[in-house]
């Protein structure tokens, strides 16, 4: 992995992922603004399919940029088990899409036989991210002092950890056959909301500093534990109002709103540095940005209680989209990538554009009953921008191919 070619290739497969899971998304998108086809299979198994085929993007491109730089900390070639790792990861990634696809987390038959292909095929790529964190911990534990980077990247794989405990409690609670719905939206939401505001957010920052020590060294202080830590009470923000009492509440958005500090930390050094930073990650920065403000604002339980319903999807594709997936990009595109000139500028402005679109109109979907703009308008705009969003990630993977020499 230390090498190039190799990096490049997983930054290749990642960002293959990442087309095929949103081009899953703009199926979804479509059947929500002029109906599903006929024999497409239900809404709601391809929606599983294309929210787990989407982690599987976010964190092949993050463990393969850190495998990339962890040999300049370490002074030593990466583990052999890396390579197995990695592959794993990749294959497990990929056959989620198809696994869910037919009956989500239910029962799918194989001749004789009838087993739940989703919840396996989460659980094995679930044993992947273990594998990985095993393989981070073997590499680094030597290291001393640990500059940013690695501080940063070892917090977000406690919180990986944690995350990955809470996805592996719904295959164990539908075996256990336990029916308790604030048990099962507590660790449904111990996993989404910690992996995309706690893993997501501290390893893909490790990353960004990583990139930019190579320069120059920040030399000012940056929040790493105590934003990891006040991170994680944030994730029963993301349940029901219906379900959390109002001590639950106030814990989670005091915590969220210390985090949105911290975050705002780290946001105002980046700008300082903004001229060293890819286009797609200055502008994966305004996702972030978004969840500053809604540290602010989330403590109104008013408030709170509205957007849990309105502005969900908004918020997880402010971050799992906006921020995490555009700052990806733009790091692996600056990373790995040939250059190809116009080729890469239209590729960044129509992610751009399409990820752009998207967002003002799930934000709009939000505002609905404000806006002079109908529902039906909201979904084909978004139907659209999707369409837009995986051309622009179709037109990147010819910067990634494994065997094109680098340009740079």
């Amino acid at each position: 992995m230390a090498h190039i070619k190799d990096a490049r290739k997983y930054a290749f497969y990642a960002i293959l992922i990442l087309t095929l899971a949103g081009a899953v998304g703009s199926l979804l998108r479509f059947a929500l603004a002029y109906g599903m086809p006929a024999g497409w299979g239900e809404f709601a198994n391809i929606r599983h399919a294309h929210s787990h085929t989407m982690f599987g993007w976010t964190i092949l491109a993050l463990m393969s940029i850190i495998w990339h730089r962890l040999p300049l900390y370490t002074g030593k070639p990466l583990p052999a088990g890396v390579r197995w790792q990695m592959a794993a990861a990749t294959i497990f990634s990929l056959l989620q899409l198809a696994a869910f696809w037919p009956n989500g987390y239910g029962l799918t038959r194989i001749g004789s036989a009838t087993m739940p292909l989703g919840a396996m095929s989460a659980g094995f790529a679930g044993l992947t991210w273990f594998w990985f964190m095993a393989l981070y911990w073997k590499t680094t534990r030597h290291i001393r002092p640990r500059p940013l980077p690695l501080r940063l990247w070892d917090w977000a794989v406690v919180l990986l950890l944690l995350a990955s405990l809470g996805a592996m409690s719904e295959p164990a609670l539908l075996g256990m056959h336990i029916e308790n719905n604030f048990i099962k939206h507590l660790f449904l939401h111990l996993f989404l909301d910690i992996f995309t505001s706690g893993w997501l957010l501290l390893a893909i920052l490790g990353v960004i500093w990583a990139r930019l020590s190579v320069q120059k060294a920040p030399v000012v202080w940056l929040p790493v534990a105590s934003l990891a830590l006040f991170s994680i009470p944030t994730f029963l923000l993301g349940m029901s109002p219906d379900l959390i009492s109002p001590w639950m509440f106030w814990v989670a958005s005091l915590s969220h709103l210390v985090a949105s500090g911290l975050i705002a930390v780290h946001l105002w050094r980046l700008l300082q540095r903004h001229a060293e930073l890819p286009l797609l990650v200055k502008f994966g920065l305004l996702g972030l940005l978004v969840q500053v403000v809604a540290g602010v604002i989330m403590l109104s339980p008013g408030i709170w209680a509205w957007g849990a319903g309105m502005l969900r999807i908004f918020y997880l594709h402010d971050m799992l989209l906006l921020w995490s997936s555009s700052a990806l990009l733009g790091l692996l595109l600056a990373e790995f990538g040939n250059r190809f000139g116009v080729w890469r500028k239209w590729s960044d402005m129509l992610w751009m554009i399409g990820v752009g679109l998207m967002w003002l109109a799930l934000l709009g979907g939000g505002f609905l009953q404000w806006l002079p703009v109908s529902g039906k308008a909201l979904l084909v705009v978004a139907a659209w921008s999707s369409a837009i969003i995986v051309l622009a990630a179709a037109m990147m993977l010819k910067c990634f191919v494994p065997w094109a020499p680098s340009e740079k």
